[in-house]
């Protein structure tokens, strides 16, 4: 490499540290950083587990076990922040074990560690307005369920902030759906075409990071202390839903469909369909939830 070619390096790299500098200490990004959510307001009591037999676990009305079909099923109820620490308490070891495999499979797909501290960068500056758009209840569950990340992944970010950075990886994973890495699909059948007549829907659950990651699917049921009680499908450490049922029979999946990239992180699609389960008690609820949120992508269904 000739003399002229080091310097340009040299140069670059410069240029690329003083815009890691730049990004980070920009304003909007400092305070995504270092933002936590007020949960004083809330009432707690720290969960103490347990353990029944290798695959149940207590905690007051709260519990996980596994099903015959091999799935876990999650029931957790109390307020947000009640709501997160039960589900980290109980969820604790899957919940590591599966933030680990995502990050794994990233470092597969970035596996230069200076490129995998410019997407770092990049990701901080990207999602320094996402905790605008979320709801403080819902943070206030993320910050609670936090508490039980693992502390490997800091050099990423605070657990509370990765936590929230994940619900929004989920988006982004949808708006590659056109290199045909995920895509779920749906369908639903009425009238004669049912035994009974009545509504049969089915979701094929192929948002796929990876096989390992797809082996501890959860099935959650959730009562929460203000909204509906509704069950959802996704896996641990996620609190948002991509596909689920309230107790008042309202319905939601997320489809992949061709979206626009916005300029700044908004609010994550799966958050926007808890809330719809935990509020809507009719289609056009559901609808006016879906039309008043920000989305972090636009055209999913």
């Amino acid at each position: 490499m000739n003399k002229t070619n080091i310097q340009y390096l040299s140069y670059k790299r410069l240029f690329i540290g003083f815009l890691f500098f730049f990004l980070l200490n920009s304003c909007g990004v400092s305070d995504s950083i270092h933002h936590l959510p007020d949960v004083k307001q809330y009432t707690l009591e720290i969960p103490k587990v347990n353990k029944i037999n290798d695959s149940t676990f207590s905690y007051n009305r709260n519990f996980l076990t596994k099903n015959k079909q091999q799935l876990w099923e999650l029931y957790i109820k109390g307020n947000p922040l009640q709501l997160g620490y039960n589900n980290g308490a109980l969820t604790q070891d899957l919940m590591q074990k599966q933030e680990g495999i995502f990050f794994s499979k990233v470092e597969g797909f970035v596996p230069s560690k200076f490129k995998q501290k410019l997407l770092n960068t990049f990701l901080k500056w990207y999602n320094r307005k996402m905790y605008l758009n979320v709801r403080e209840d819902y943070q206030a569950e993320l910050y609670g369920l936090s508490q039980y990340s693992s502390d490997q992944y800091d050099f990423i970010a605070p657990r509370y902030l990765r936590n929230l950075y994940l619900h929004g990886a989920h988006d982004i994973g949808h708006a590659m759906q056109d290199l045909a890495m995920v895509g779920c699909t749906s369908l639903a059948v009425w009238n004669e075409n049912t035994e009974d007549g009545d509504m049969l829907i089915g979701r094929n659950f192929d948002f796929y990071v990876g096989d390992e990651f797809a082996q501890n699917k959860l099935v959650e049921f959730v009562e929460p202390e203000d909204g509906i009680p509704y069950m959802s499908v996704s896996w641990p450490g996620m609190i948002g839903v991509v596909s689920g049922m309230n107790k008042e029979g309202i319905t939601v999946t997320i489809n992949a469909g061709k979206s626009r990239i916005p300029l700044t992180a908004k609010t994550p699609i799966s958050l926007v369909t808890r809330e719809i389960l935990q509020y809507a008690k009719t289609i056009e609820e559901a609808i006016a939830i879906a039309k008043k949120e920000m989305f972090l992508f636009q055209n999913q269904s």
